[in-house]
């Protein structure tokens, strides 16, 4: 499985267990959860550190809160943050897959919104080069 295909998978877990929908045993696709090490890595990783995804993904919303934008767009947006966070691909990468995901599963203009929001993640990332945050 490729890591277009990975990418993938993990958002469809995360988008799974939001709000404690399902546990990550019960999820569809749990055996690709324990069969591919990066799925594993980025799903660990926001399990351990989901407030904290949440709260970097808040403060880049402009009029909105986390609750407040679709299912989809926040879990697109939790999975990108996770996988810019933890994972070794290019943030352009990263930003670009989570497009491409927004265009299959979201609603007509998701992608503009995702684009934005992990723009100004990365803006503020990059500004910070000793990886403190503002």
């Amino acid at each position: 499985m490729n890591r277009h295909e990975q990418r993938k998978k993990i958002f469809q877990l995360i988008f799974q267990m939001d709000h404690g929908s399902v546990e990550l045993e019960n999820t569809a696709f749990y055996d690709l959860y324990n069969e591919y090490e990066y799925i594993k890595r980025i799903i660990d990783f926001y399990l351990d550190n989901s407030e904290t995804v949440d709260e970097k993904i808040s403060r880049h919303l402009t009029n909105y809160t986390l609750e407040r934008i679709p299912k989809v767009d926040r879990n697109i947006l939790r999975t990108s943050i996770s996988e810019i966070e933890e994972g070794d691909s290019p943030e352009k990468v990263v930003i670009n897959e989570a497009v491409l995901l927004s265009k299959s599963y979201g609603e007509n203009d998701s992608f503009r919104f995702i684009n934005g929001v992990l723009k100004n993640f990365i803006k503020e990332t990059d500004e910070n080069p000793d990886g403190t945050e503002q």
